[in-house]
């Protein structure tokens, strides 16, 4: 390394060594970087290791193929998972922040997570492909969660994001519905832009959190007949 470089590492480090940034989840002085979250913050996370379970990306709890919690169902519309964390404690609280009240900042630590799992796990994503928000929930929130988490993920690996799904109507919200409700809600909501040239890529869906997968098995529906060779997802949170 040079000299000229060396220097300019060492003065695009200054102002963190002097005043370090805050961890984005306490507010503490030893965050992890540029909008992180610190390595204490970080181990209250419940995140979740292989081997995980394909239908959901949450932890894989059996010695079959799928977790408990996706034997309950049908078998998913899609060829592989991955959840960050399990959507409790410290976890539930970064996420219902991030969704309900006003920190998309806390995108950017989420996708530097997520950024570093899809490394390890090399699916051979070609295209970053975000759950869309209806309109006027857009309006009212202010932001897509989803959509801004994806275009960090792109960001930092480099991957391509695409807004290829539409929502063709407004649903209800999911929260307040049972398991039944949740997939006659969401059936047939999403369907793919015009024009779109999918065929033989991988693509990675994204959603904020899961909890029976209703919302992504809808969106993974509408790559039926797209010509896509596979559809991976991903959530920050798994309830």
């Amino acid at each position: 390394m040079t000299v000229k470089r060396r220097i300019g590492r060492i003065l695009s480090a200054a102002p963190e060594l002097a005043c370090p940034f805050p961890c984005l989840a306490c507010g503490g002085p030893a965050g992890g970087g540029k909008n992180l979250f610190c390595a204490e913050c970080l181990a209250e996370l419940r995140t979740i290791q292989s081997p995980r379970c394909p239908g959901c990306g949450g932890t894989l709890d059996g010695v079959l193929d799928y977790c408990t919690k996706c034997m309950e169902f049908e078998k998913r519309p899609r060829n592989g998972a991955f959840a960050l964390f399990d959507l409790r404690g410290a976890g539930q609280q970064l996420v219902y922040a991030f969704k309900f009240y006003g920190r998309p900042e806390l995108a950017r630590p989420f996708a530097a997570l997520a950024a570093e799992l899809l490394e390890k796990e090399n699916p051979g994503i070609d295209l970053i492909i975000p759950v869309p928000l209806h309109w006027t929930r857009c309006f009212t929130r202010g932001y897509n969660q989803a959509e801004l988490f994806c275009e960090e993920l792109g960001r930092l690996t480099g991957i391509p994001l695409q807004t290829a799904l539409r929502r063709i109507r407004r649903t209800r919200q999911q929260a307040r519905l049972d398991r039944k409700q949740r997939f006659k809600n969401l059936s047939g909501a999403f369907a793919l832009k015009s024009g779109l040239d999918l065929g033989g890529k991988t693509v990675l869906l994204v959603d904020d959190v899961m909890t029976t997968g209703a919302t992504l098995t809808a969106a993974a529906a509408a790559f039926e007949n797209s010509g896509v060779s596979a559809v991976y997802t991903l959530v920050i949170g798994r309830r």
